[in-house]
């Protein structure tokens, strides 16, 4: 009978030694570290780095993925303990795949699940984000790092001790990764302007926000620089959107799912430029987590959906604007000259008490930047960016 490989189901006692070879029709099992880990043919073969398959320079694939046959199979497999699995494919081409390859790249639900990065959603009783001094994180790899690892982790962090002069916040951003250009200002000034263009520049509440839902894919990073900050009143206020949406998924998971699914537009204009996009206020990955939150109250433009989705959706959005503005999941805290605050937007809503523009001078700058970039600069900074090869080297 023809055999499929699937996930493995057996204990630790049942399993073969290390190298111990199982090919199916479609798929082969090789044992390591004591558990079966499972490889399609069509993918083994897609990832090969045997010399006529890769660009050795880049490590860029040479093999065009459509020309692998539908048949794709090993005529010969073998497992050595150095080099790890050898195969010669029914296309006559033979290629090596290295243990610590295999280990890195293994795509079963256990090993994908470990290599999800790590968030720690806020407690209910939040406290300030992580706080980092600016000649550390501009100054030292070791400071970058606890930094990128608090925004990643967390979705906000602190730098203290930046220097109050305009612009200072773009060269912070050059200093890290890359400014996200959008519409209006490169460099954003926010302080009271009777005449502004955005509820920013009044000096009421704003309530927990994300910025620029009006694009179809927002900046994921916003750095808000305090120049001066003397005014009374104005504290700043975070919630954990994240935090948010799990607590409404655990209580009413049907309005999670209207959110996913009923477009919402937004708009953002001055009287030069105009953001417009309409898309629903939550995303998850292929896995099911949030992925992106738009939520901005202010911005939101008339629902146009089908009749018997209106009211399914203002429940919903009842729902999780409750929780928003509830104080849970919310930090709540003055800012001082010179703080630069950083916020994953995809998840961290941002917005701030009333204050009395008499009382004294508030004047904040700020830039768009996108997670990838941060997270990029983060590996490059561990050495993780570069691919691991699959064959050794002197077999290219």
């Amino acid at each position: 009978m023809s055999q499929t490989l699937g996930p493995d189901t057996t204990t630790r006692a049942d399993v073969p030694a290390d190298g111990t070879l199982e090919l199916g029709e479609r798929s082969l099992a090789v044992v390591l570290d004591g558990r079966r880990r499972h490889f399609h043919y069509v993918w083994l073969r897609d990832n090969s780095w045997a010399a006529e398959d890769r660009v050795r320079q880049s490590g860029e694939r040479r093999l065009f993925t459509p020309s692998i046959p539908p048949g794709i199979a090993p005529t010969a497999a073998s497992w050595d303990d150095d080099r790890g699995l050898e195969v010669l494919w029914n296309d006559r081409r033979a290629a090596t795949y290295a243990p610590a390859w295999l280990r890195r790249h293994d795509y079963s639900p256990a090993a994908r699940a470990a290599r999800r990065p790590t968030v720690t959603l806020w407690p209910e009783a939040a406290g300030e984000p992580p706080r980092f001094p600016h000649a550390e994180v501009v100054g030292s790899t070791a400071g970058q790092l606890a930094y990128l690892d608090a925004v990643r982790e967390h979705g906000a962090a602190v730098v203290t001790g930046v220097p109050s002069e305009h612009h200072e916040v773009e060269r912070f951003a050059q200093a890290i990764g890359h400014v996200r250009e959008v519409a209006f200002q490169r460099v954003h000034d926010v302080h009271h302007d009777p005449a502004g263009y955005n509820v920013a520049h009044t000096p009421g509440e704003l309530k927990p926000h994300t910025d620029m839902p009006s694009y179809d894919w927002p900046p994921s990073i916003q750095l808000l620089h305090f120049l001066t900050n003397r005014a009374t009143g104005g504290e700043s206020t975070l919630v954990d959107g994240w935090a948010a949406l799990a607590e409404l998924r655990r209580d009413a998971p049907h309005h999670l799912d209207t959110l996913t699914r009923v477009p919402v537009p937004f708009q953002l204009f001055s009287d030069d430029e105009d953001t417009w996009a309409e898309n629903p206020m939550v995303a998850l990955d292929t896995d099911g987590e949030v992925r992106l939150l738009r939520f901005s109250n202010q911005l939101a433009q008339p629902l146009a959906v089908p009749f018997e989705q209106v009211e399914a959706f203002y429940d919903a959005y009842r729902h999780l604007g409750s929780i928003i503005d509830s104080g849970r999941y919310r930090a709540t805290f003055p800012a001082r000259d010179g703080d630069l605050l950083t916020l994953h937007s995809h998840r961290v809503l941002h917005g701030r008490l009333p204050y009395d523009p008499a009382s004294g001078a508030r004047h904040l700058q700020d830039v768009y930047m996108d997670v990838d970039d941060l997270l990029a600069r983060r590996r490059v900074l561990r050495g993780e960016h570069r691919p691991l090869p699959a064959q050794p080297q002197e077999d290219a």
